[in-house]
């Protein structure tokens, strides 16, 4: 079974990104994969700032991403670069964690420093083309969901990276 893990900083549950993980878990998980959230921003952050990978639970998620076919980031808008704790998390994870894996950067808005400024925290890892959602494609119903728009490229994209992951070719 493939395997996917699904890294986010600090979300509100109540966030559009929350839905943008969501969302992207569950057509991973149709496809008939395993897909993991890894919640970075929920670690402690005392451990990810001193770059404790023995703590349980930091442990815990670098072995969830390790263990991974692919990997999506989801970044919010508000932190094109990913969040404090995210940026600590990649600094601190194993070189070898993302060696050649198939990396997808998924954020809100076109600021395109998103996927450069996560660049450098993927290391040897190959990142995929970034996808990137408007705001205004999410309604507010007591929490966010995306419109068709986004829930359609938010489908390709989970598409692509399960393609990356086992070596297939997607059609656009």
């Amino acid at each position: 079974m493939v395997e996917f893990a699904v890294l986010t900083g600090h979300l509100s549950p109540r966030s559009r990104s929350a839905a943008v993980a969501r969302t992207l878990l569950d057509e991973l998980r149709r496809s008939g994969a395993a897909a993991t959230e890894v919640a970075v921003g929920e670690l402690p952050h005392s451990a990810l700032m001193a770059r404790n990978h023995r703590h349980r639970a930091v442990h815990a998620s670098l072995r969830v991403v390790a263990e991974a076919d692919a990997v999506a980031v989801v970044t919010p808008r508000y932190e094109p670069h990913g969040s404090v704790p995210l940026r600590s998390w990649l600094a601190m994870s194993p070189s070898e964690a993302l060696v050649g894996k198939p990396v997808l950067p998924v954020g809100l808005g076109t600021v395109r420093s998103h996927s450069v400024g996560l660049g450098g925290g993927l290391g040897t890892a190959r990142a995929l083309p970034a996808t990137f959602l408007y705001d205004h494609w999410f309604t507010e119903t007591g929490g966010w969901s995306p419109d068709p728009r986004a829930d359609d490229l938010l489908r390709r994209a989970a598409r692509t990276l399960r393609a990356s992951a086992i070596g297939e070719i997607v059609a656009a």
